[in-house]
């Protein structure tokens, strides 16, 4: 059902519609504070603390589409934050089958335990998904490159031609960076941690609540329980850590923020790459063609790369979110914030979900990358020989010197001058070079040699297979 206050991401197409706005969704948010509060009480009944037969009607209410998120939304206003009118409608929508089993919600909990692990189990839930979408990516971005390993292109530094390199190269940047980026989301996913203290972090009410147990016989089943034992087996039910209570350290969610924000970034460079490289006078690189996409609403000649646009929307917007993350920590105090926890909440949300997107996207884009090696080819062409020119002077410049045609340390500037004067009087530089140096320091053979721009990208081929072979196993995994 459409609800009027649902935010559809009308104004944010970069994650709109993506796997990962749905696993971010309020929906998806509410659904996992259920979920904390539905396996507390499932502890708390197999420890024969809470009745049995209380658990039917707790499993059964603990269903997000059951709830009026607009209801939730606008009632959490009253006590800052969503926990608080969701937990009152919970308990309402328990006591209609069975009024007792209302009571046995929440109990021993606080609302910044239930808020912090539902967002730990959003983060895991919906990091799951982008691991795996990163890792398709890497292999899509291997076999590009091993495919144009030796397909040769002219690099570019500070937007100008640089050196020869081949598109494999390139590509292999691109994987590195995202695999990193992947390697490093999936050692903080698997630290998503429990938080679980109480009001104050000390379980102060637990722990009552445990000697009140004891001292009644209501534990009978299990009379010597602890609070750590009834803990660890929450974390174990929700597939978290269980550290001690984090709530006033903030440094669990800052290093969930910044794995997401890295994937964000190299989700950014690739995008930035293809962006300049599928420019009409490159014409190196053409997104993958999807009916729909790409269309201008006044130009009808124009194909858009809209998919790298995303990806760099994403990529730019992550940082501030990152920044709004850092900054709830930063003003965290004493054992719960006074706003500081409030500025995580949406800021880390939104992160988890654009990275999330721009991985979605990044995958779809490298898997149908067009590559034009005929025009890489032009455009390695546009300077041809001046690209191998310091070859040819870290070659030249010392035969210059010892066969006497230069004075010592003075054979590169005497090429260079060449080199100079072959751009400024838009010559030829090759022809200058052979009626300019003697033929006991250069051959037009040499020439040819050492001018060869495809002759002259290094140990590229070489990195590519290393690049590649270093991150295989992670990305099959």
């Amino acid at each position: 059902m459409r609800v009027p206050n649902a935010d559809y991401g009308v104004l944010s197409p970069a994650w709109a519609g993506s796997q990962t706005a749905a696993l971010t969704s309020d929906h998806a948010f509410i659904q996992a504070l259920l979920d904390v509060e539905r396996a507390w009480s499932v502890v708390l009944a197999d420890a024969g603390l809470i009745p049995g037969e209380h658990l039917a009607p707790i499993n059964a209410a603990a269903d997000a589409d059951a709830y009026d998120l607009d209801a939730i939304a606008d009632a959490g206003v009253g006590g800052g934050n969503p926990l608080i009118p969701l937990l009152n409608a919970y308990r309402a929508k328990v006591a209609e089958t069975d009024p007792a089993a209302a009571s046995s919600i929440h109990i021993g909990a606080t609302s910044q335990d239930i808020m912090d692990t539902a967002m730990m189990l959003l983060i895991s839930r919906a990091g799951a998904q982008t691991l795996a979408t990163a890792k398709q990516a890497v292999v899509a971005l291997e076999n590009l490159a091993r495919e144009h390993r030796d397909t040769p292109m002219v690099a570019r530094s500070l937007t100008q031609h640089s050196l020869p390199a081949t598109f494999g190269w390139r590509v292999s940047h691109w994987l590195q960076a995202l695999a990193q980026s992947g390697q490093h989301l999936q050692e903080t996913l698997a630290q998503t941690a429990l938080q679980w203290g109480g009001a104050a972090g000390t379980r102060a009410s637990l722990q009552d609540f445990l000697t009140r147990a004891g001292r009644s016989g209501a534990a009978a089943t299990n009379s010597t329980v602890t609070a750590d034992e009834l803990i660890a087996n929450l974390a174990d039910q929700l597939g978290l850590q269980n550290p001690a209570p984090w709530q006033a350290n903030r440094i669990p969610v800052l290093v969930q923020a910044n794995s997401f924000a890295q994937l964000a970034a190299a989700c950014g460079k690739i995008a930035n790459d293809v962006l300049i490289s599928a420019r009409s006078e490159n014409g190196e690189l053409g997104e993958p063609l999807a009916a729909g996409r790409g269309v201008s609403s006044a130009m009808p000649h124009k194909q858009n790369p809209v998919l790298s646009v995303l990806i760099k929307n994403a990529a730019l917007t992550a940082p501030q979110l990152l920044a709004q993350v850092y900054t709830g920590a930063s003003a965290n105090v004493e054992e719960r914030a006074d706003g500081g926890w409030h500025t995580e909440w949406e800021a880390l949300r939104g992160l988890v979900r654009t990275s999330g997107a721009a991985a979605e996207k990044t995958h779809e884009l490298v898997s149908g990358l067009r590559v034009f090696p005929d025009r890489m080819a032009e455009n390695l062409a546009r300077h041809g020989e001046l690209l191998a020119t310091e070859r040819m002077v870290a070659h030249l410049a010392p035969q210059l010197e010892e066969t006497g045609h230069a004075d010592a340390g003075q054979g590169k500037k005497q090429l260079q001058g060449l080199i100079s004067r072959a751009l400024s009087e838009g010559t030829p530089l090759k022809p200058l070079l052979l009626a300019e140096l003697p033929r006991d320091v250069v051959t037009e053979t040499d020439l040819n040699d050492l001018l060869d721009p495809t002759a002259y990208t290094g140990d590229a081929t070489k990195l590519v297979d290393h690049i590649i072979s270093t991150y295989t196993d992670w990305s099959h995994s």
